[in-house]
């Protein structure tokens, strides 16, 4: 099984979508997702001259030659890393249909095929998206011009000063009622962002929180509790915007509604930060969608004392992510993997969580988006039902592949699509 091309195309949805293509000698296809980066396609397309002519089977071998002539772009993360990844998930997507059996059991077989997804939700109605360097953006098929429209500094969060937005209290009815919207879509676990603008911010950079703020973000977390009941798992997302003090106050004040975690309430780069926070925090803390490796993972379950770690595996790769999981088994540490890809990311997930057994529950980032089932097809009906991907031992690789006419459709009119001119 020679690799015979490597192919992008970039999918502009609530984040740009960038997608791995692997053919083969033998006609065989394999389709990868990376996470989101500046920079992706021009990347993979630096990294495809050691490729061409490989045996596509060799997977670990070829992955470490990728690292290797990557090392001066970042030798333990970054943009190379999520380049890497998505040519791995297409080389596993390819060898795994190659051997005509599904994804999963090339990692050691299923500890079950029902994979629980966690839907990440807001309070607020219609799509978010982000751009490559994560600022607000309206994407070009939702525009009126037919273009992207990108948001300057004037739109978000402004220096030294309030947004139109920070200006209003948000409203924990809102968030009541979103929460209800996703339980019935048969979501048994959900997160809401808690890191939100507000009248009462003092400063915006000296991550510190107002009494009043912390009592707001609890008041929403009631909210969403008592619109859910005790039967539907609540997490809260930080994106490390908080010192260690400040964290600690806040699990405090949101441990009566019993969260699943609290998630990244410090800066990923000081373990002694979040040590900090989970010796003192009575919520468990999740974090680990901004590390890559093992070794960053070990220091974080040993020095860190995380509680549940969140690897991505669009950065870490799927065999990485595998390993980092088996690490933590050896501590008794919950794996619920970050995902906000599209459903080709999102199956190759749910294939190497079947297979660690210490797997607590998957990310699903793309509820709002209009399109996101329709860009999978060789799937019986919704990929999502009731809270679950059903994995089946029928169908080989990860089970979908890409719906390339849906996806060009969406795509990013700056970015190559695959072979089309």
């Amino acid at each position: 099984m020679k690799i015979r091309d490597i192919q992008t195309a970039v999918i502009e949805a609530n984040y740009d979508w960038t997608i791995v293509k692997v053919l083969t000698d033998e006609d065989i296809v394999g389709y990868g997702e990376c996470f989101v980066a500046p920079g992706l396609t021009r990347t993979i397309g630096e990294l495809k001259p050691i490729l061409i002519g490989q045996d596509g089977r060799n997977i670990d071998k070829l992955c470490r030659l990728l690292r290797e002539a990557g090392i001066t772009a970042g030798p333990v993360g970054g943009t190379i890393f999520h380049a890497i990844a998505g040519i791995e998930t297409a080389l596993w997507d390819a060898y795994s249909k190659w051997l005509g059996v599904p994804l999963f059991r090339l990692f050691g077989g299923a500890f079950r095929t029902q994979i629980r997804i966690y839907a990440d939700c807001h309070a607020g109605e219609g799509l978010s998206s982000l751009s490559a360097i994560c600022t607000p953006r309206i994407p070009w098929w939702m525009s009126e011009t037919g273009e992207t429209v990108r948001f300057d500094e004037i739109h978000m969060r402004a220096h030294g000063g309030l947004s139109e937005e920070a200006k209003e209290l948000p409203n924990p009815s809102a968030y009541a009622k979103r929460a209800k919207q996703v339980k019935e879509m048969g979501y048994t676990a959900l997160k809401f962002d808690v890191d939100i603008p507000n009248p009462y911010m003092r400063d915006e950079f000296n991550r510190c929180l107002d009494n009043r703020e912390i009592d707001l973000i609890a008041s929403l977390v009631e909210a969403v509790r008592n619109a859910v009941g005790k039967d539907t798992d609540i997490a809260i997302d930080c994106h490390w915007r908080f010192s260690s003090e400040s964290a600690i106050r806040l699990a405090e004040a949101i441990a009566p509604y019993r969260l699943l975690w609290l998630e990244d309430p410090v800066p990923p780069d000081s373990v002694e930060a979040l040590e900090r926070v989970t010796d003192y925090s009575p919520v468990p803390i999740a974090t680990g969608e901004n590390h890559y490796t093992r070794q960053h993972f070990h220091d974080l379950i040993v020095h860190g004392g995380v509680h549940i770690v969140s690897p991505d595996f669009q950065k870490t790769g799927l065999l990485e992510g595998k390993r980092i999981a088996d690490l933590a088994e050896t501590f008794t540490v919950p794996v619920a993997p970050h995902n906000i890809s599209s459903p080709i990311g999102t199956m190759a997930s749910a294939h190497l969580c079947a297979t660690i057994p210490n797997f607590l529950v998957l990310e699903h980032h793309g509820i709002d988006v209009p399109f996101w089932e329709e860009l999978a097809i060789g799937w019986d009906g919704q990929i999502i039902r009731n809270g679950y991907i059903e994995l089946s031992d029928e169908k080989p690789g990860i089970g979908i592949e890409l719906n390339e006419e849906i996806a060009y459709q969406y795509r990013r009119k700056d970015e190559p699509f695959f072979d089309r001119v």
